[in-house]
């Protein structure tokens, strides 16, 4: 028996180193991809009627098919180390106005919930991506017109 298996991994150990290394250097490139994108400077940014927040649109159009995408990043003044991203969404919808109120702050479409640090996206026709689950990590709720 331990002759079969001895051939059969001997028949096929080309095949399968192959494949580990494909898979590492996708693992790599995806790795290489997402952390360029979270790290990609602002296209826009507003400051908040409080000046607490900042709101920076950071367009990734530069990576794969990813042309007219992009997500908001909020950084709170008072901890700049804590860092809010929302999930990639069509800048044709964009409108970088700020409203800020006694519970949220954010943009036309996307609001930030500061107490429950969480996103409320309410763009018409938003489609969610593969790639949101590298990109944002804040929680958010896309609201259905």
């Amino acid at each position: 028996m331990a002759e079969l298996s001895d051939l059969f991994f001997n028949k096929y150990r080309k095949y399968t180193c192959r494949m580990a290394v494909l898979l590492v250097t996708l693992s790599v490139l995806l790795f290489f991809v997402v952390t360029t994108m979270r790290n990609y400077p602002a296209s826009s940014t507003v400051v908040s009627p409080s000046g607490r927040y900042i709101l920076e649109n950071v367009r990734v159009g530069k990576i794969f098919t990813l042309g007219g995408m992009a997500y908001l990043r909020v950084i709170d003044r008072q901890h700049p180390q804590e860092v809010y991203r929302t999930p990639l969404y069509d800048t044709q919808s964009l409108d970088m106005r700020v409203t800020e109120d006694d519970s949220t702050v954010g943009i036309a479409w996307i609001y930030f919930n500061r107490a429950q640090k969480t996103f409320d996206i309410a763009m018409p026709q938003w489609e969610s991506h593969w790639l949101n689950m590298f990109i944002s990590n804040t929680p958010y709720v896309h609201l259905e017109n």
